[in-house]
């Protein structure tokens, strides 16, 4: 089965990413923390990360040529950040330095015992950008347009100036705020967080949130479920599973990141729904084996030979049950 959507050729590079990136500073714990204690850090790493971002350098690692458009403070943490991606071969000719400014960062608080985490964040308001700051023929100049959905009224006019110029977009959608149902209006494909279709929609069927999200416009609708994987409908409606692989998780951080850009990789090969899902959450279980958003590797063989390694774990059914129970 297909995804029944078209992706151009003939453009500079391979995918954009418009959105987040950030430095990461990551504590791991034996168990989560209660007030009014003072509980020791088993290890600490300082790691960049950021949804746009991570799905880039992990678009690069995979040997697409991609570019990262956003903006950076003009301190210490964001001259790690941007050196980050660039490191990695990803365009960041566009990137917007900030001068007087802090970047965005977080504080992470992994669970030691089963890998998930907390997130602590700070973005000043300095670093956002506006929608008069688009330039259509930056984010245009990919096959594919990657948008996080912050910043969502930018967003979405990155989205329109893309669309314009024949490129297709992408959504990360995974939180729901002022201006998300603008910017779900104007995307091609929508992969959602686990939450994210209950919450823009209403409804806690997951077939009728998804039937109600392409309803607004994307032709192409999926959700990320952590363990039990992910689950994606297409334009003839039918709906389409993987099932998680099952590894020995470190950190669950920038899973969804890694999903989104392998997924992204799918579409530029013309891969089948199937192949396309189970690649996705192949790269993103790799992840989980290290610390931090971009720590294991990310090339095609690595995930390839994750895919003949491991076995699923999950039903499609147990999923869909699970999502909605």
């Amino acid at each position: 089965m297909h995804f029944g959507i078209d992706v151009p050729d003939g453009r500079v590079y391979d995918a954009v990413g418009f959105g987040l990136n950030a430095v990461d500073h990551l504590c791991v714990v034996s168990e989560f923390p209660t007030p009014d204690t003072k509980p020791r850090v088993d290890r600490f790493a300082r790691s960049p990360g950021g949804q746009a971002a991570s799905a880039m350098v992990v678009l690069s690692r995979l040997g697409y040529r991609s570019r990262y458009v956003g903006k950076v403070g003009s301190d210490e943490i964001g001259r790690f950040s941007l050196k980050s991606i660039e490191s990695e071969g990803v365009d960041v000719s566009s990137v917007k330095v900030v001068e007087g400014v802090t970047n965005q960062l977080a504080m992470i608080i992994v669970d030691a015992g089963r890998g998930e985490r907390t997130i602590l964040w700070h973005r000043p308001d300095e670093i956002a950008t506006l929608p008069s700051e688009v330039d259509g023929d930056v984010v245009g100049s990919g096959r594919v347009l990657l948008v996080d959905g912050h910043d969502a009224r930018a967003a979405a006019r990155a989205a329109d100036l893309a669309r314009e110029r024949g490129t297709l977009v992408v959504m990360d959608a995974e939180s729901v705020k002022k201006g998300t149902r603008e910017l779900v209006e104007k995307v091609d494909v929508l992969l959602a967080s686990r939450d994210f279709p209950a919450n823009l929609t209403g409804e806690t069927n997951l077939d009728r949130a998804f039937d109600a999200i392409r309803a607004m416009g994307p032709r192409v609708v999926g959700v990320t479920l952590g363990r039990l994987g992910s689950i994606v409908m297409v334009p003839d409606g039918s709906v389409h599973g993987g099932p998680a692989y099952d590894v020995d998780v470190v950190d669950t951080t920038g899973a969804g990141d890694v999903y989104h850009g392998a997924f992204i990789a799918g579409l530029l090969e013309g891969w089948s729904v199937e192949r396309t899902v189970d690649f996705a959450n192949a790269a993103a279980a790799l992840n989980c084996t290290g610390l931090g958003a971009r720590a294991a590797p990310t090339c095609k063989t690595d995930v390839d030979e994750m895919m003949k390694r491991r076995r699923p774990s999950c039903s499609l059914q147990g999923a869909r049950g699970a999502l909605d129970d």
